[in-house]
């Protein structure tokens, strides 16, 4: 999704405050200074920009009394600077993103001593780029080897490879025109160069939508592609492609994330566990089981009756802190706080296990929190290391994010 975003520089997101300080800076223009009694000047900067990913640099010059450079990273929250009074201050910001300048904005305004000023700034976009995602499912079951997408305007024609990276692959485009209408085709291939998926059709980059946040969820089943892009514009694109709903087969589902001692004077906390759907199918639960034991002998039967490609589900505990959302087992058991082993597992077959301890001693020992009265932290796998989660390494303890899949630690 790719909002216009309102950063403003004063409070939760961006700090900005101008200060007339006699001294700050020996390369002031002293006849611009109004103020000599220390009287501070402050200004409020709001930055109005597109949201869109592989954003790098938000970088902002103020040009007046004295020239500042900044360079931040646009998930910095606060930055705090002494300006001079000054009448002609300029505030120029720029986007970077995708390596390269894709918005910019500029507003100018007079600061006074013992003043508060609000300044807004729009962002205007330069251009625009793709960025796609194709799950290619754990162990890329259908053998997906390259692809290739090609972007046709009225007067250019663009060619891109699919990128390989943790396990997925990725079309990204360089900068391209605006208010422009383009023809779009993806090929997928695998090994022996057959072409086994291929999308055709059209979409229009601009100003208001630069930069359109492209989904493929699942390359089985009736798929959707949405373009969701600025003002709550929505297009959508559907793929007609061979339906694919199945039960769940070993390295399908993956627990991801579990919470075994929840802080009892939280209500904010419960006991959980979190399953993923590592494939790209649909998958139905129907006989399958969660639960503990070395063989899953207490199980409690799943009431949800599928889950999709890519997404989680989770089992909360039925205490009344648990949301209702996560109500999704018939009964329930307790985890145990120190050790135990927790089992997925459908139409009798074990599909998934771990086996987790709070005094872990080997590798093979999933980690559990030790301390949970003071730092309750669940134990999350981390999902690109899918095919060692056996392995105490591939997981690590954090903050609670049940219903939300963390890729690393």
């Amino acid at each position: 999704m790719n909002p216009i975003k309102k950063v403003t520089i004063w409070g939760s997101a961006l700090f900005l405050s101008a200060i007339a300080l006699s001294a700050c800076s020996n390369d002031s223009n002293e006849e611009s200074v109004t103020n000599t009694d220390g009287v501070t000047a402050k200004v409020q900067l709001e930055l109005h920009y597109t949201n869109v990913p592989l954003m790098d640099s938000l970088v902002i010059d103020c040009l007046g009394a004295d020239t500042i450079h900044l360079v931040k990273s646009p998930e910095e929250t606060s930055l705090e600077l002494d300006l001079f009074p000054h009448d002609h201050w300029i505030f120029q910001a720029k986007i970077y993103a995708n390596g390269s300048l894709m918005q910019k904005g500029e507003v100018e305004t007079q600061l006074e001593a013992g003043t508060t000023t609000d300044v807004h700034l729009k962002m205007r976009p330069l251009a625009g780029f793709i960025y796609l995602k194709i799950p290619l499912g754990f162990g890329n079951p259908t053998h997906i080897a390259y692809g290739q997408m090609e972007l046709e305007s009225d007067d250019s024609l663009y060619t891109y490879l699919m990128e390989m990276e943790d396990g997925e692959g990725i079309f990204r485009t360089d900068l391209l025109p605006l208010e422009k209408s383009y023809r779009l085709k993806i090929t997928l291939y695998n090994i022996q160069d057959k072409n086994i998926y291929q999308v055709d059709d059209s979409l229009y980059l601009s100003s208001d939508a630069p930069v359109p946040s492209l989904e493929l969820k699942s390359l089985r089943g009736r798929a959707k592609i949405a373009l969701e892009a600025a003002d709550n514009t929505n297009l959508e694109i559907w793929l007609n492609l061979p339906a694919s709903r199945r039960a769940p087969q070993t390295n399908d589902v993956v627990i991801s994330e579990f919470l075994s001692a929840p802080l009892k004077t939280d209500s904010s906390q419960y006991e959980f566990i979190e399953i993923y759907n590592g494939s790209i199918d649909t998958l139905t639960l129907e006989g399958c089981t969660i639960g503990t034991g070395s063989a899953g002998n207490k199980a409690w039967d799943i009431l949800k009756s599928e889950i999709a490609p890519r997404e989680v589900l989770v089992f909360g505990d039925t205490s009344a802190n648990t949301p209702d959302v996560f109500r999704n087992t018939s009964t329930w058991g307790d985890l145990t706080n120190t050790k135990n082993t927790i089992v997925f597992q459908c139409n009798g077959t074990i599909l998934d296990s771990l086996f987790y301890s709070n005094t872990q001693d080997s590798t093979t020992v999933i980690p559990n929190n030790s301390n949970p009265s003071k730092n309750p932290l669940s134990s999350q796998l981390n999902i690109q290391r899918w095919e060692s989660r056996q392995l105490g390494e591939s997981w690590y303890l954090d903050k609670p994010t049940p219903g939300f899949l963390d890729n690393h630690p």
